[in-house]
């Protein structure tokens, strides 16, 4: 299948396809915390929410899973292990699974496609030691995926067709801050049949391999870390309505996860005001905000008050739905580290200090 064919919404089952290869001299994995605007600007305007979701109380009303016992169930269940996380890690690149193995966290972040040393892939084996705290207890190990950008690294579906006459109409330009991630007109079928893969989660190139999606159940992950949801605030032209168009994509997400495994846990990052929408509340089993009080110019200056408040607001509506909240900070400096930490906590979320790189686990500043 070519990616034109792809895009125009063919199903694989009815095209022959050829699978991806990697890009050669991919070395480094571009994380999240510095190629996301929401890190360097003010959090876009929140979109126009439905009526009943204009208090956060709102969040607290029966999901629609509800009316399956079988769902609820799983995502009771799915709720009582992330919520039971009390600390947590990420490290995106050059990640040393032994070490990483070692970690006293009860949850941790990595990368399956080019995390581990040198940009190679997790393994089976990897995961499995990832899920194992150093006193034989459960650990969750959650997986990262952007689902706004295409990513040159990512083998399972980019390849050299991408930059030829045949490249699809939903890949869109270059992401001006890191050179081989594209923006992408994510509501087209073509983009996320290419992360969702086909009805059974096949590689819709090739119908053999595991979608990227897939591919994280059959690792043995936990869970998915969703990053560059915050995309649609850039492409609104492209794709008109496109918050409500985003929410409809990660609870499509989520629910094709779970018919593999109905306690998959998906964790939204950024883009917080599309809580303001109770389906996107009740797909997600939790929430990780970057730069909440600290650094969103990449300082470690104090975030402005107004900021806050509105990103705070917009948590709340996950909060008051049980959603445990993650805070992905990145400060060097002591003194300004215990005063976020402090600021955290006392909100009741989870954080975690790292480098922006998010190449090595920084552990001591956790205990500090």
């Amino acid at each position: 299948m070519t990616l034109a064919l792809l895009a125009a919404g063919l199903s694989a089952a009815n095209v022959a396809a050829k699978p991806a290869t990697a890009q050669a001299g991919q070395s480094e994995m571009p994380p999240s915390a510095v190629k996301g605007p929401a890190a360097a600007a003010t959090p876009a305007a929140p979109p126009k929410p439905v009526p009943a979701a204009k208090r956060p109380a709102a969040a607290r009303k029966a999901p629609p899973s509800a009316a399956n016992p079988s769902a609820a169930a799983q995502q009771t269940e799915r709720l009582r292990l992330v919520s039971g996380v009390r600390s947590w890690v990420v490290q995106m690149q050059n990640l040393d699974v032994r070490a990483a193995a070692a970690a006293p966290a009860d949850l941790i972040v990595a990368d399956a496609t080019s995390g581990a040393t040198d940009g190679q892939a997790l393994t089976p084996e990897d995961v499995a030691a990832l899920k194992r705290r150093p006193d034989g207890g459960r650990r969750l190990a959650i997986s990262y995926l952007s689902i706004g950008e295409s990513e040159d690294y990512r083998p399972d579906y980019f390849n050299s067709e991408y930059m030829t006459e045949d490249a699809p109409d939903w890949l869109l330009k270059e992401n001006e801050r890191w050179k081989g991630n594209r923006l992408i007109r994510f509501c087209e079928e073509g983009w996320q049949r290419t992360i969702l893969g086909d009805d059974d989660g096949r590689n819709v190139y090739n119908s053999l391999d595991p979608s990227p999606l897939y591919k994280l159940i059959e690792l043995g992950f936990d869970g998915v870390y969703l990053d560059r949801v915050d995309v649609y605030s850039e492409v609104q032209k492209e794709c008109p309505d496109a918050a409500a168009k985003m929410v409809d994509f990660v609870a499509r997400l989520a629910a094709h996860a779970r018919k593999k495994n109905p306690r998959f846990i998906v964790i939204l990052q950024n883009a917080e005001e599309l809580l303001r929408y109770p389906k996107m509340v009740d797909a997600i089993d939790a929430m990780a905000k970057e730069d909440l009080f600290y650094g969103a110019d990449h300082s470690e200056r104090a975030n402005d008050a107004s900021m806050v408040n509105a990103i705070l607001a917009n948590l709340a509506y996950a909060k008051a739905a049980g959603r445990p909240i993650f805070v992905l900070d990145y400060i060097r400096d002591s003194t300004t580290r215990a005063a976020d930490k402090a600021k955290i906590e006392a909100q009741g979320f989870i954080p975690y200090f790292g480098p922006r790189k998010l190449d090595q686990l920084w552990l001591s500043q956790q205990a500090e």
